[in-house]
């Protein structure tokens, strides 16, 4: 029996929206937009959108099924992870951060002062653009990894392997840091599992349309939501059959050739296959 002075703890709302047809899940979404979350018309609905194309498409598509689309804020699924890493673990000191436009100077200096062995032949040539470039894209190279090669990172901030030249580099600008990657696992073990803390300063009601393709322990940081209030998932798939179903060890199996997932289509297997 639970005592009466306890707090309830909520439980999580989720609740999933599969298609294979953006228009439907738009529509389905138009239609959650027309009853505001707790009867307040006033309060900001958070949507999150893969990418601003996507953005304008369903500002444009929920505009004309309602008449006007305003008060709905849009975000992209790193944009929500920094909301829910500040709201819950405290601000990150700025330089701690390690955006891009941050990292790239710091790269920029290790590879003058001391490029790693492997790079140090292509770095010796006159041509300054080099560091320059080389920096750049290894900065836009680690933004990716903090979301999908995470455990990687931490690894090479322990003992960086010898003969990588990335985990070098990483090793001496991240280590002690409070970047991104880091702080990710730390709320992922105050909130991610099963029966965890809610998280605070997140949103009542949160739409999640069409962001599939995002990494796992982001995934896993967009579903605590689901705890604090409830979270309304549109899910688009290619085919009408559940895209899990597929038996992707079987060597010999040929999703193109599979009535389920739209018979003999070359394009839908391949795109099968990616995700």
């Amino acid at each position: 029996r639970q005592d009466d002075d306890m707090p309830v703890r909520p439980q999580p709302d989720f609740r999933l929206y599969p298609s294979n047809d953006l228009d439907v899940l738009a529509g389905v979404l138009g239609e959650l937009l027309r009853a505001p979350g707790d009867g307040d018309w006033w309060r900001e609905e958070w949507v999150l959108v893969p990418q601003f194309s996507m953005r304008r498409w369903l500002q444009q598509s929920l505009a004309e099924r309602l008449g006007i689309c305003a008060n709905v804020r849009f975000v992209t699924p790193g944009e929500f992870v920094e909301q829910a890493l500040e709201a819950n673990l405290g601000a990150a000191p700025r330089a701690d951060r390690l955006m891009p436009e941050v990292l790239r100077w710091h790269l920029l200096r290790e590879l003058d002062a001391n490029p790693p062995q492997e790079l140090a032949s292509f770095l010796s040539g006159a041509d300054p653009r080099r560091s320059w470039s080389l920096a750049a894209s290894l900065a836009d190279s680690f933004e990716k990894y903090q979301a999908w090669r995470r455990e990687d990172l931490l690894g090479w901030e322990r003992r960086a392997p010898r003969g990588s030249a990335q985990a070098q580099l990483w090793e001496r600008i991240g280590s002690g840091r409070a970047h991104r990657a880091r702080r990710i696992g730390e709320y992922l073990e105050r909130f991610g599992g099963e029966g965890s803390e809610t998280p605070s300063g997140l949103p009542s009601r949160l739409f999640v349309f069409a962001c599939q393709n995002i990494s796992p322990e982001v995934l896993q940081v967009v579903a605590s939501q689901a705890r604090a209030g409830r979270q309304h998932f549109f899910l688009h798939t290619p085919p009408r059959a559940y895209w899990g179903d597929l038996d992707r060890w079987a060597s010999d199996y040929r999703p193109d050739q599979d009535d389920r997932f739209g018979g003999e289509n070359p394009l839908l297997a391949a795109w099968g296959q990616a995700g």
